[in-house]
């Protein structure tokens, strides 16, 4: 079965990650606003002596003042937006193709909708909605077609100059392996390609679909990647 066996794993230390961030700005937003207070009531409405020698400590109360208020504010925001973040992970509906569950989440969609498709026919709808419904009646086939597709593909490791090409079937990804370093033109055309560096893994690698194995096509067609061990893609 397709996707990454980690998904549900990395969705929770995803959402995990996000709050963290977000407690730990809202933690020091209320430090600043303290620190900010507490110069308030040491000032205790004391106005500014003009020539008097309290007026440089004054002034440079006031802008300390305004540093922590102003800085609590912006950690405010931070920590909103990555609490935003949290519940969008935490939310979020959309069928992601890493998840193992992918397939019959689909069906499961594509069941209801037909269903709703058929309810639309019994009353009075405009052909707008029916249309609707149709779209996306189609466009959940032919997703779960890809994936059922997907899951009958074997993609034989490719030796290439100073590395290989692997489906790495834990991470659902195809990776691109280098023994060294890569020329900036081969890391170029790889970002083109929709390739990007995963440091965990040392890999060149995108999302494992048809899209990818043409990418992978086209940069050995192009000499981008020159094939060793010349090997049938799937």
């Amino acid at each position: 079965m397709a996707g990454r066996l980690d998904y549900q794993e990395r969705k929770q230390k995803r959402i995990q990650h996000y709050q963290e961030k977000s407690d730990k700005n809202k933690q020091a937003a209320e430090e600043r606003m303290a620190a900010g207070s507490k110069i308030v009531s040491a000032i205790n409405g004391q106005p500014l002596l003009i020539g008097h020698h309290s007026e440089k400590r004054h002034r440079a109360d006031l802008k300390r003042m305004d540093n922590h208020f102003r800085k609590a504010n912006e950690l405010q925001e931070k920590s909103d937006y990555y609490e935003s973040k949290a519940e969008s992970a935490q939310n979020n509906s959309a069928i992601s193709s890493d998840d193992p569950e992918a397939i019959q989440k689909l069906e499961e969609q594509l069941h209801a909708l037909e269903k709703l498709r058929e309810d639309t026919k019994k009353v009075e709808h405009t052909s707008y909605e029916l249309n609707y419904i149709s779209a996306d009646i189609r466009r959940i086939k032919a997703r779960i077609k890809e994936l059922k597709e997907l899951d009958q593909i074997e993609f034989k490791s490719i030796i290439i100059k100073n590395g290989k090409i692997i489906h790495n079937k834990e991470k659902n990804r195809l990776q691109i392996l280098f023994d060294e370093i890569p020329e900036e033109t081969v890391r170029d055309k790889m970002k083109q390609n929709g390739f990007k560096w995963a440091r965990t893994d040392k890999a060149w690698q995108r999302l494992f679909n048809t899209n990818a194995i043409r990418a992978i096509k086209r940069l050995i067609n192009e000499g981008v990647l020159e094939v060793v061990e010349d090997e049938k893609m799937s």
